[in-house]
């Protein structure tokens, strides 16, 4: 029998085809052996995101949050930031941050389990690369991962202060006064450094008016040689403002963190959309004209800690507190005064916050996120009566072509949409917004799409590969 030359070809190749047993795998460790050993690794400051750090009362020890017993129990130190002061930084409480947020205990099922947070991303680099990683307030020579750790409630402005104090910590205990980092910001940690990297530890923001002139000194660029985002809402993101509407739950089963306690915190309204853009539609799936960034607004439709329920609450806890002749109704004003202030300073000091840190970065930035989960964009606004509801999930999922759907939901990880992890702006947006989103994503050098959610997002082998490529280029 004759085979001809290009079947004899075909069945050459297919002969000598690999066929791995499902057992076989190629670790990554073993992948970047070499880069492994090659010891000009530069140095990374790890910067977690919101709740990526413990944080304890420092006089008695109670874990607030990061603990077993945190996720389940009331706690004599909440999570609540006093929300009375007439600035900001005056609302202050016991609690400070300790320790990155490696892994923790949480209630699953019918037992607790161990879940792996920043430990996952902290061990693939130290398996993989070789980093050794830091985590006190003391530093050594050959650790060359440095995890910092913030209070993730207050301003990432004072987070930023905070990063230059660790970058000088760093500095001196290694005797090295020239060092310089690669920042690798989480989340929330991105804005942390792209604010650090503009403004260094200076307040720019604080009891300033919105639209007053910024004189950025760019100190930060002379501690950092390139900036990688993971996941980073560099355009805000709607899950924020389902939180501080809703309030948290770490797990189904873990006890839910009211609006109020979100509200109180402002760098929960540093992660809203930025202003700009508009993320209200109604039951069609058109543009509604509200604008986030106005207080009246929140009031006129009942966010959060100004909603018929919460409200409700409200007064059934000052009737339960005073049963003397006190006027409950004053109580009740003074409270919902108390809430009007502290929302108004926290929106103006957000958008200011958006506003210094705008544009293109000052060094070489890279970006990875996730790219295949539904992600909410908008936000459906249906009028009911003489309330609103806000529709966080559209109904009909399943309709490819409903134009509720099409609205509401974009690419993303779940929480943050692929546009504003590249820094870019919803379409329809004002044109200055625009216009700063896409000097961020063009100043971009360069980008990795994965399959990561944001919540899981270390779990995902794709962005852990596509992480370490970017540190051996």
């Amino acid at each position: 029998m004759r085979i001809l030359p290009g079947l004899a070809i075909l069945l050459l190749l297919s002969s000598c085809a690999l066929r791995p047993d499902e057992r076989t795998r190629v670790t990554p460790r073993r992948e970047f052996a070499a880069e492994r050993l090659d010891r000009r690794r530069e140095p990374i400051i790890l910067i977690p995101g919101t709740l990526g750090s413990r944080l304890h009362n420092a006089k008695t020890g109670e874990i607030a949050w990061g603990s077993f017993a945190a996720s389940l129990s009331e706690l004599e130190d909440d999570l609540d930031l006093p929300i009375a002061g007439p600035r900001l930084s005056d609302n202050r409480d016991q609690l400070e941050a300790y320790r990155v947020l490696d892994l923790a205990e949480v209630l699953q099922g019918e037992g607790k389990g161990e879940i792996r947070f920043y430990a996952e991303i902290i061990d693939t680099l130290t398996s993989t690369l070789g980093y050794r990683a830091a985590y006190g307030k003391r530093f050594y020579k050959g650790q060359d991962l440095f995890v910092f750790f913030y209070d993730w409630r207050r301003s990432n402005v004072e987070a930023a202060a905070q990063l230059g104090e660790f970058v000088a910590a760093i500095r001196r205990d290694l005797a090295e006064p020239d060092m310089k980092f690669t920042l690798l910001g989480v989340s929330n940690g991105g804005l942390i450094a792209r604010y650090y990297l503009r403004h260094g530890g200076a307040d720019v923001v604080s009891g300033r008016d919105v639209g007053a002139p910024l004189s950025p000194t760019r100190q930060g660029q002379a501690d950092v040689r390139r900036l990688i985002t993971l996941c980073t809402p560099h355009a805000g993101t709607l899950d924020a403002f389902k939180l501080i509407h809703e309030g948290y739950s770490p797990t189904p089963l873990a006890r839910r963190h009211p609006p109020l306690t979100i509200f109180s915190m402002p760098a929960a309204f540093e992660l809203l959309p930025d202003p700009g853009q508009r993320v209200f539609v109604d039951a069609l799936g058109q543009p509604r004209s509200y604008d986030l960034w106005d207080a009246d607004n929140w009031e006129k439709l009942g966010i959060s800690v100004f909603s018929p329920g919460e409200r409700e609450k409200l007064r059934y806890r000052i009737l339960s507190q005073f049963n003397d002749d006190r006027d409950r109704d004053a109580l009740f004003n003074a409270e919902m005064a108390r809430r009007r202030r502290h929302l108004d300073l926290c929106l103006r000091h957000a958008a200011r916050f958006k506003r210094a840190i705008a544009g293109a970065p000052e060094v070489p930035t890279s970006a990875l996120c996730g790219a295949t989960t539904p992600t909410l964009q908008r936000v459906a606004l249906i009028e009911d009566g003489s309330e609103w509801d806000f529709v966080f999930e559209p109904r009909y999922t399943w309709r490819a072509g409903d134009p509720v759907v099409q609205a509401m939901l974009g690419m993303g990880d779940g929480v943050v949409t692929r546009r504003s992890a590249l820094g870019q702006f919803l379409p329809g947006s004002a044109p200055g917004a625009m216009a700063a989103g896409e000097a961020l994503r063009n100043a971009m050098t360069s980008v990795h799409l994965t399959s990561c959610r944001h919540r899981e997002m270390f779990d995902d082998e794709l962005l852990q590969l596509a992480l370490i490529e970017e540190l051996t280029r």
